[in-house]
């Protein structure tokens, strides 16, 4: 397979070449880093002067205005505490605008009113590492990777990240990869256990599912266990759910990781798609990406 590779969080997966990412969301030390947009320095500083206004004009109940802190540390960097409601005294947002290489990057986060100063400065310390990144860039220091960006730290955070895709040549495939910490999303049995039970349940739909592979699969240092199966949709017409999964160690450096491949997937339409791979073909891909997971290598 002639393979395009992509960073995410702190790993690299391949993908055939041409495949894109088609969606994701991220989390940094609990912050959420929302999708990267091109503007330029002018419009950035413009935009984010509206905002400040924006929320300086807002009336609050109790305060003279929604707006609690305005913080700028650099002519790149600002972080705003406001009230998200006028009648809301306990949960403060929090949300934070970065330009970088012709980029705007944005984080949000919530608060108890506390915990203000603490998350300003969880903020302001993030963004202080963040940066615009191509997704093609592999960066060679270490850090944390999303759509569009980069966030440079040898120290693991807390640290989330969900993207899906698309498979070249096949529109009807697509991959989905997540890393998450244990404790967030822990699971009280493992993958195979919880697939027995499913499919259990679903007696009608047992009979048409066929299951391709199933057992223990250690990639790289990860132990985990992956399923592979061969689904009907409503026509009848077959595709493909594979997944991959470990629970990690339960520390920050250690994350749950979850792979899975989709194919037969309805058009942008909701059309049903005919699956183009057969089930050796599939599975062939399938080997192809899980076992291309690996963390990334730095220089540090």
């Amino acid at each position: 397979m002639n393979r395009a590779t992509f960073c995410v969080g702190r790993f690299l997966v391949d993908a055939p070449v041409g495949s894109r990412l088609s969606g994701g969301n991220y989390k940094y030390d609990f912050l959420a880093l929302l999708p990267v947009t091109e503007l330029s320095h002018h419009h950035f500083q413009e935009l984010v002067a509206a905002r400040q206004a924006t929320l300086s004009a807002g009336k609050h109940n109790v305060e003279p205005s929604l707006l609690r802190a305005a913080v700028q540390s650099d002519e790149d960097t600002w972080v705003f505490a406001f009230w998200e409601e006028p009648f809301i005294t306990a949960v403060i947002n929090l949300e934070g605008f970065r330009w970088s290489n012709g980029k705007m990057i944005r984080v949000k986060d919530e608060v108890s009113r506390d915990r203000q100063e603490f998350g300003l400065n969880r903020m302001q310390e993030a963004l202080s590492r963040l940066r615009a990144r191509a997704d093609t860039e592999i960066p060679t220091e270490p850090g944390y990777c999303f759509a569009g960006g980069f966030i440079a730290n040898p120290r693991w955070r807390n640290e989330e990240a969900t993207v899906e895709i698309d498979i070249a040549g096949h529109p009807d495939a697509y991959v989905t990869m997540t890393i998450y910490p244990l404790a967030s999303h822990k699971k009280d049995k493992p993958l195979l256990e919880r697939m027995g039970g499913l499919t259990a349940a679903l007696a009608n739909l047992a009979a048409s599912v066929r299951v391709l592979r199933k057992g223990e699969r250690r990639i790289g240092p990860y132990q985990g266990q992956e399923h592979l199966a061969s689904i009907p949709d409503s026509t009848g017409a077959r595709g493909h759910s594979f997944v991959w999964e470990t629970q990690g160690d339960g520390t920050l450096d250690t994350p749950a990781i979850k792979i899975e491949l989709t194919t037969g997937h309805p058009d942008s339409n909701g059309q049903p798609q005919r699956a183009a791979l057969t089930d050796r073909q599939a599975i062939a891909l399938w080997n192809e990406i899980v076992s291309s997971l690996r963390l990334r290598p730095t220089s540090s």
